[in-house]
């Protein structure tokens, strides 16, 4: 039975909007707004969202209850800096500090009114140099070259290329965006 999850500092029940291509539960009282992990990775930078996961895992319980499970969650408190280097050349420098809880078993991250302002947004990805780009052009024919031979083939792999296109179609999704991520950036964009 699905209960509408519920403000882990009033209890009232939070509210399920988008904000551009995030869906986030926010409190109507104002008292925060809180995220899934996979939803964060569209808005947030990569460096940040990983301290926080690996500060999740041995962090003690904080004050509040997960909105999603009822569970006690875990504080974590993460340097932040604009870049997203995680280490070596190119790191910048914490110019900051954000002390967020979280939930693990839920992949919840919930922020107090300011602190979702406080995370550096996402930087774009460099664009793909000639010789990715030539790698990226191979491995795209072979893989359009295989596919279109597994559902010719009806041996083992045809079958089971058939099955998991009925069964998980989410998963052809997914394989067709990391694929054709640009082309379908553009249509989406048309």
């Amino acid at each position: 039975m699905f209960v509408t999850p519920q403000c882990p500092q009033c209890r009232a029940e939070l509210k399920l909007g988008a904000s551009g291509r995030l869906d986030a539960w926010a409190c109507p009282n104002g008292h925060g707004v809180g995220f899934m992990l996979s939803e964060l990775h569209e808005r947030a930078q990569e460096d940040e969202l990983a301290r926080l996961w690996e500060g999740a895992k041995t962090a003690a319980a904080g004050r509040h209850a997960c909105p999603m499970c009822d569970g006690a969650m875990v504080t974590v408190t993460i340097g932040l800096d604009p870049d997203e280097s995680s280490d070596g050349p190119g790191d910048e420098t914490d110019a900051g500090q954000v002390t967020l809880e979280v939930c693990r078993d839920d992949q919840f991250i919930w922020f107090d009114p300011g602190e979702l302002d406080e995370l550096p947004e996402d930087l774009p990805e460099p664009k793909p140099s000639s010789a990715e780009v030539a790698q990226i052009d191979r491995i795209t024919t072979a893989y359009e070259r295989e596919l279109a031979a597994a559902y010719e083939d009806d041996s083992l792999l045809g079958r089971f290329a058939d099955t998991v296109a009925k069964r998980h179609p989410g998963f052809v999704k997914f394989l067709d965006r990391v694929v054709y991520r640009d082309a379908l950036d553009e249509t989406n964009a048309a």
